[in-house]
């Protein structure tokens, strides 16, 4: 049974029981629930809990045993929130917690005043109090079912990865991949990555989304070496890269794993590069360090992701072990009708080449924007101007068939 997923209760089902220590708390969907005290051996009625309402969340507050039973009016659908969840939101300050200390201070103020010692929010501003209290609840509860989704969206497969193809600009052959995750969920389709990933982020989701992730993309960079036609690869092994997030790096002992699955893989590893991005190293800088050098000692590449859209701070580039920098795609874009982001192009490829790193830019979309990059001395292009990212099947033809574009440009 899944843990934390959209629960069913039928009409006369305890949802909660008095005297139970509050494992969890509920949001209720559809349906109608009574809550229920022990007075004199008999059970009364305090008060009953519809759509929108949160009930169960108070026994974990305060880690004592319910007060109260809660049972089905009707047939109800609620969404869960565990006490694990509900701890680590508590401590992220997420709009769950919001949601939640929002319910409970209501609930509070509604008992005072009933004893008509606190002075409520004045009539002018109650509708503006339900409006944003609205949005918040909404906020929340849809990040409560993107979470219970996406948890069993992994359990059942329904994650995939794409690949967007790097190339090597200076000879314009492949030099490797981007894997990017993808959710296609049964019902809703394609889910996009600016959705699930902030909500996988914030809790150990994204642990087991970078997992599978790895394990994916060794397969992937074995397969695609294999398929492709050699005169379209470069002289060095096709490599594919993974991004990881700060938690893989504070929490998921990310180094031994990162061992145990190449080995188990059999994979050269230089065919993988950890995609990181600045504001990982700048929250997590000691833990980044040490597990980023013992990689690098095994052989893998560590690039930076976005490179210039963060901190951009030039100090940590030679306190961290790093191969490669990505530039961000808003500088790219913006080369051909702005001197300050060429110059900082020009900057970052120039620092690189002086550090001994490598570097990609992201998000090319022209010939223009190709050829000026490869006479600035950049190694790599990515981006939707050769490709956009490509289901694995996809993959596999690209490195068979694929023909690079010209990069002479009219004058």
């Amino acid at each position: 049974m899944h843990s934390t997923t959209k629960k069913q209760f039928k009409k006369g089902d305890v949802l909660l029981r008095e005297g139970e220590r509050g494992e969890c708390a509920y949001v209720i969907e559809t349906g109608n629930v009574e809550i229920l005290v022990q007075r004199d051996g008999q059970s009364i009625q305090i008060g009953t809990r519809g759509p929108g309402s949160l009930i169960g969340e108070m026994a974990m507050i305060d880690d004592k045993p319910r007060t109260a039973t809660v049972r089905a009016l009707d047939d109800c659908e609620v969404q869960e929130i565990t006490r694990e969840d509900f701890a680590r939101r508590i401590e992220t300050a997420d709009p769950v917690l919001k949601m939640v200390m929002r319910v409970i201070t209501t609930r509070y103020r509604d008992m005072i005043g009933r004893t008509g010692t606190i002075q409520f929010v004045p009539p002018t501003h109650a509708a503006e109090t339900a409006e944003n209290a609205d949005a918040s609840h909404d906020v929340a509860l849809s990040a409560i079912k993107i979470h219970n989704e996406l948890k069993l969206a992994l359990e059942r497969g329904e994650l995939m990865l794409y690949y967007q193809p790097i190339i090597d600009v200076q000879n314009m052959k492949i030099a490797g991949f981007e894997a990017l995750m993808r959710w296609k969920h049964p019902e809703k389709g394609m889910i996009s990555p600016g959705v699930f990933i902030p909500v996988a982020e914030e809790g150990r989701l994204i642990i087991g989304l970078s997992r599978l992730a790895l394990d994916l993309s060794c397969d992937a960079a074995k397969a695609l070496q294999a398929a492709a036609a050699p005169e379209l690869l470069g002289e060095a092994p096709l490599f594919v890269g993974v991004n990881f997030s700060v938690k893989d790096f504070v929490e998921g002992d990310l180094f031994n794993h990162l061992k145990a699955t190449i080995g188990k893989k059999q994979i050269d590893p230089i065919q993988i590069h950890l995609e990181i991005t600045e504001t990982l190293l700048m929250q997590a800088p000691d833990a980044a360090r040490a597990e980023l050098e013992k990689c690098r000692e095994i052989g893998l590449n560590v690039s930076i992701d976005d490179f210039g859209s963060g901190y951009s701070s030039l100090s940590y580039l030679h306190y961290f072990p790093i191969d490669t920098l990505k530039i961000d795609q808003s500088f790219i874009r913006a080369m051909s009708t702005h001197a300050a982001s060429l110059v900082l192009v020009k900057s970052i490829i120039g620092i690189a080449r002086n550090l001994g790193m490598k570097v990609i830019a992201e998000g090319v979309e022209s010939a223009q924007e190709a050829a000026k990059l490869r006479e600035m001395g950049c190694e790599y292009i990515q981006g939707y101007w050769f490709s956009k990212p490509l289901p694995f099947e996809a993959a596999l033809k690209f490195v068979q068939t694929w023909q690079a574009p010209k990069l002479e440009v009219e004058a």
